[in-house]
Order: structure tokens, then C-alpha cells, then sequence
């Protein structure tokens, strides 16, 4: 009789730990979604440093998906295109994955991405990336021939070549780092940086919810293009979280930006699972809010596929994300990756 009674007593003290985190861990989240919300409302603030800063390629964008979210994207699992957005969202990643992502940007601009993820261990994952972007061919000109007629074009680029370590600590944290080697050039001209990113990512005990966080591109620029100019990099700090419907195939995603260079902004996605390994995606970024209006600025469309090859048992996947920049013009973006 007093084992059952032990035992009941047992049960009931379980029971009333388990209310108690329930509860914490419902405050924790309500709060985090009242700042997330109180933050969102400081985006209209004026920032004095808007564009001051160098290789601005890096606040592009490299793939489908997260661009088709409105970039809302710091809170996924397992895409090996996050690794410039959160490195320590790669490791839910499985196995071995190659992707390739190409852009159609602004004013015949051209940008691509080539990533590699691969578990090295039981909770390790390693990263690499690389983003090339081309601002296409330019007209040499002089004070004295303005017209350029004679005088041999010249080109403009930029690179970035990632490397990122990502790790299961807990069953419900992640935490990654990682490194970028930085180089521009523009005709004869040259600039290389380095700097480091880190992010988490948290899955409370709360069923289909993720949070996370990154700080990204904070280092600093090697060799400028002037020794007159300080030439600084576009830090960034995300904060964000993803929730995964209980009765509806759909997950909401939701960042809030803190540049370094501009105002804060946010960022909201939805992606739709429509069945048969299609997906259905959209998304809002309001750091083009100002743009004009009824050319919805800011509106990201976008969809994807995925489907097992049976020749070689590789899991494939296709993305297309299509991005409104009202005057300034549409960008198409296209991501093929596979997984093995």
C-alpha cells in the first residue's frame, strides 16, 4: 500500500514539473513572438549608413527557395543554401548534398551559387559554398572621350568562398559557424575581406515550432579599393522562427534583419505542401516597402518539386522563385539540388 501510494505521489510531482515547463516554456515563446512583433515596428526608423557599405553581393539572395519565402529563411532545416543565411541550420541535414542555383538579378546582372553539405559525423556537418556574381560589361570613358569610342570595355565581379561547420549539441539545439574569403574586381582593380558568420537554431517543446538566430558577414575588408575610403562589411543579425501547422501541410516563417547599413526590416513566408512533391511558396520583405506601390514591391512568388530518380536512388529537388522590385524590375531565380 505505500508503494502505490509512493508511486502515486511520484505521478503527481512528474505531472506538476511537466505543467510547470509547459508554462515557462509558453512564457518564453510568448515573449519571443511580443518582441519579434515590437521589433518589427522599428523597420520605419531612418539609419544614416543606408549603402555605405562594400561588397553588398552578399545581401543577395543565391537561391529559390529562400527567395521565394520574401528570404525568410533563418529558422529552416536541412538546405544546404542556408549556409549564408544560418549555418547551424544544416545540421538536420542527412547524408551528402550538392546544389546549384542561378539568378537573373537587377540590370542584366548575373549571379550564381554552387553548395556542397555533407555529414561528417553523428552530429557534425560540414559546409562549402561558393557565390559568384557578374555586373556584366562596362564602357571605358575619359574626360576627354566621354563616349568611350575606341577604348576596350572592362568587367566587374565579386566572389565569395564559404566554409561552415554545423552541430547537434542537444536533441533540440544546433549551433554552426563558418567563414567566408572575400574578392571584388573591377577592371584592374581588386579588394579581398574575410569574415565569419554564426547561428543557432532551437526547437522548443512546442510540436512543429524551430527558432533561430545568425550574426553574418562581420569581419573586415583586408585591402580596399582606396586606402582613402574605410571600407566596412554589411553585418547583419537575424532573428526568426518557423512554425509547421498541425492540420494543414503548410509551415510560416517569419525573420526580423538588424543590417549594419540600413533599417531594420522583416521578412514572412509560407510554404504549401500540395502533395506528390510539390510545393507551393510565398513570401513579403518589407525593405522595399517604399517602392511603388501598386507594382507590389517587396511580393516573392515561387514553387518546387522533389522526386527520387530510380537509375540512381538520388533525391532531387527543382526550385523557381520569381521577386517583385516594382520600377527597378523582376528577378528570377532557379535551384537544382540532389541529395545521395
Amino acid at each position: 500500500m505505500d508503494e502505490l501510494c509512493e508511486v502515486a505521489t511520484l505521478k503527481g510531482a512528474r505531472t506538476a514539473l511537466r505543467d510547470k515547463m509547459k508554462a515557462r516554456f509558453k512564457i518564453i515563446i510568448e515573449a519571443f513572438f511580443s518582441g519579434w512583433l515590437a521589433i518589427a515596428g522599428t523597420a520605419l526608423a531612418d539609419n544614416p549608413n543606408v549603402g555605405r557599405t562594400g561588397f553588398g553581393f552578399l545581401k543577395v539572395g543565391v537561391a529559390a527557395r529562400p527567395a521565394a519565402l520574401g528570404g525568410a529563411f533563418v529558422a529552416s532545416r536541412g538546405d544546404v543554401s542556408s549556409i549564408g543565411i544560418n549555418p547551424a541550420s544544416l545540421a538536420a541535414l542527412q547524408g551528402k548534398v550538392l546544389a546549384a542555383s542561378y539568378t537573373n538579378y537587377l540590370l542584366d546582372i548575373q549571379s550564381g551559387f554552387l553548395g556542397f553539405g555533407k555529414k561528417i559525423g553523428q552530429r557534425t556537418v560540414l559546409g562549402i559554398g561558393i557565390h559568384y556574381m557578374s555586373y556584366g560589361q562596362f564602357q571605358t570613358t575619359t574626360m576627354d572621350n566621354p563616349e568611350g569610342e575606341g577604348l576596350a570595355p572592362f568587367w566587374a565581379s565579386e566572389l565569395a568562398l564559404q566554409f561552415s561547420l554545423s552541430r547537434l549539441v542537444f536533441g533540440n539545439l544546433a549551433i554552426g559557424g563558418g567563414v567566408k574569403v572575400l574578392y571584388s574586381k573591377i577592371d584592374t582593380y581588386s579588394s579581398d575581406a574575410y569574415a565569419f558568420d554564426f547561428g543557432i537554431l532551437f526547437k522548443p517543446p512546442v510540436q512543429g515550432l524551430y527558432l533561430g538566430a545568425s550574426g553574418l558577414n562581420m569581419g573586415f575588408v583586408r585591402r580596399g579599393y582606396s586606402s582613402e575610403v574605410k571600407e566596412t562589411l554589411p553585418v547583419n543579425f537575424k532573428l526568426g522562427s518557423s512554425y509547421k501547422l498541425a492540420h494543414l501541410p503548410l509551415v510560416v516563417l517569419g525573420d526580423i534583419n538588424f543590417p549594419n547599413d540600413n533599417d531594420p526590416f522583416y521578412s514572412v513566408g509560407g510554404e504549401f505542401s500540395v502533395g506528390g512533391g510539390m510545393y507551393l511558396r510565398m513570401g513579403y520583405n518589407s525593405l522595399y516597402r517604399d517602392l511603388q506601390k501598386e507594382q507590389w514591391p517587396g511580393i516573392s512568388l515561387g514553387t518546387g518539386f522533389t522526386w527520387m530518380a530510380r537509375s540512381d536512388g538520388m533525391m532531387y529537388q527543382v526550385d523557381y522563385a520569381y521577386s517583385s522590385y516594382a520600377e527597378l524590375g523582376h528577378v528570377h531565380r532557379i535551384s537544382l539540388s540532389g541529395r545521395f
